[in-house]
Order: structure tokens, then C-alpha cells, then sequence
């Protein structure tokens, strides 16, 4: 038990000093043998997590426990036998979303890359190929930014991408068909054929918000591309936010999200694709790239 707390306690630094550095202020992230304590009373709560406007608790059995309160100080507390890369992956996950709404900033579902001076992010659920394609655009040229939250900021005319280095995803099948070797790349988790994929052009600098694509399947052998207008835009922005599930515990946040979601799609274009169910991923890739361009 001592080892993962060490071996935790050394990677939170570094994800402290690398990942948080595009905050004006410091992230107070520690770990804890003890109990960490849960939120003295909470707005909407699950068996596995409690919340409140500025105060979260998730409970990851077998793997860790979490809190995040006011938007600066993460604590955790590893199970026994827990296994460093899971508590890991955790808290580049649902702890990260957490504390981005807790400081207001929009969390998206989506990976994001700057392809011809755009930025550009790919929303979807889980397995409509965000990260994949994200993959593939950054073999094409593209600077990689975030994999599966994009943290979103928006003021007065301006909509930023903010870096905070979560590092691109891939299970077994996506590589193979993106002609990667899996054999030298670190799994997420012990057991499972998922693995993080070094980025050669990857950035630490802020990124204007040019276009959302919201991915999807369908089962036609055709691509198509739609836009929503009016409140179907607002809607479809909204629901990408990442653990939109959140909010029903964080009231005042989703009032103040209510106002930078209508400002954000007033200023971004908002593009859905409906790819095939089984397709290349470089044709869906080149599919998005022309979308750009139009």
C-alpha cells in the first residue's frame, strides 16, 4: 500500500506541476491514508458519489476515493492492493470533470487538436471513434490538444480551448487499423487492451474555438453532415458536456453554463457526422477535413 501512495504521490506532482499549469492559481492535490471524509450534505447523490455546488465525493471501489472541494484541493485515498494506473486514470476522468465545473469552466466529451490554424474538438458517447479520429488527424499534421475532456472557456467574443494534457486513448483494434504497434505502449489499466498513444505534435498553449463536430453512427453505408440551428444547437452543445450528470447537484453552475452555452453557439460552428458503423477511420477522418474546409 505504501508503494502505490508513493508511487501516486510522485505522479500527482508531476500531473500538478504539467496538467494544472493553465490555471492562474495552484491545485492543492494530495493523497491520504486515511479517510478523506464525505460532503456534509449533498444536493444530488448516487451510491457511488455525493455533490454539492463546491464539494464532491466519488467512490471507486476496490480502486480509490475522491474529493474535490471549491475548485482547488483534490484528495485521494487508494484502496488497498489499488493499482497505480487505475487510480491514474480516475483522476484524469471524472476527478478532472469535477473540478472543472467546480471553477465554472465547460468540461466537453470531446478530443480536441488545432488542424490549419483551427481548433477543432470531437464530441461523441463513448465509442464513436473521438479519439481515434483525433488520432488520425494528428498522423495528417495536426497538433494534438486533449483526449475525452476538453475544457472549454468562454468571454465576451473569445471561446478557448484550454491544454491540460490528457493523453489520447486507443484500444487494441483502432491502433491496428491506424497501423501502430501496440507492443511498447503502457496500458490504462492492468488486463485491459486499451493504451495511451504518445503524441509527436502535442501543445501546451491555448487554442481559439473554431468548430464541434458531434460524431455518431448510424446504419447506412453513407457519411452525412448536419447542422443544428436555434435552440437544437444549444441542446446539442449541451448535451456533450462531460458528466452533464453533475449538475444536478451544482444548480448555480448550470445557470451560469446556461448563459456561455448560448454565447458559445453563437460564435462556433456546430457540425454533426454520421459515419457508417463499420468504416475506415481515415475516411472518416478526411470526411471531418473536408467539413473543415467548406
Amino acid at each position: 500500500m505504501d508503494d502505490i501512495l508513493k508511487a501516486v504521490a510522485i505522479y500527482i506532482m508531476m500531473y500538478e506541476m504539467n496538467n494544472f499549469s493553465v490555471f492562474s492559481d495552484v491545485i492543492d492535490i494530495k493523497y491520504e491514508k486515511k479517510e478523506i471524509g464525505v460532503p456534509a450534505f449533498s444536493i444530488y447523490s448516487r451510491p457511488h458519489f455525493k455533490i454539492n455546488e463546491d464539494d464532491f465525493f466519488l467512490d471507486i471501489k476496490n480502486i480509490a476515493r475522491y474529493r474535490v472541494q471549491n475548485g482547488q484541493q483534490v484528495s485521494i485515498c487508494p484502496y488497498e492492493d489499488a493499482d497505480e494506473e487505475s487510480v491514474n486514470l480516475f483522476l484524469e476522468g471524472s476527478v478532472l470533470g469535477a473540478l472543472l465545473h467546480q471553477r465554472g469552466i465547460i468540461p466537453f466529451h470531446g478530443s480536441s487538436f488545432s488542424y490549419k490554424d483551427r481548433g477543432i474538438i470531437i464530441c461523441g458517447h463513448s465509442g464513436a471513434g473521438k479519439s481515434s479520429v483525433t488520432a488520425a488527424f494528428c498522423q495528417e499534421g495536426a497538433t494534438f490538444i486533449n483526449d475525452d475532456i476538453t475544457p472549454v472557456t468562454v468571454a465576451g467574443s473569445k471561446t478557448t480551448i484550454l491544454p491540460v494534457k490528457t493523453r489520447i486513448k486507443l484500444w487494441d483494434d483502432a491502433l491496428q487499423k491506424l497501423k501502430i504497434e501496440a507492443g511498447n505502449l503502457q496500458r490504462i489499466r492492468p488486463g485491459m487492451d486499451k493504451f495511451y498513444l504518445p503524441m509527436e505534435k502535442k501543445t501546451d498553449s491555448e487554442h481559439n474555438l473554431s468548430h464541434i463536430f458531434i460524431l455518431s453512427t448510424h446504419n447506412k453505408n453513407e457519411y452525412r453532415a448536419t447542422e443544428p440551428e436555434g435552440m437544437g444547437k444549444y441542446n446539442a452543445l449541451r448535451k456533450q458536456i462531460y458528466r452533464r450528470i453533475y449538475l444536478k447537484g451544482m444548480p448555480e453552475t448550470e445557470k451560469k453554463y446556461f448563459g456561455k452555452m448560448f454565447l458559445l453557439a453563437n460564435k462556433v460552428k456546430v457540425t454533426y457526422i454520421l459515419r457508417p458503423q463499420i468504416c475506415d477511420i481515415q475516411e472518416t477522418m478526411r470526411f471531418i477535413g473536408n467539413e473543415i474546409e467548406s
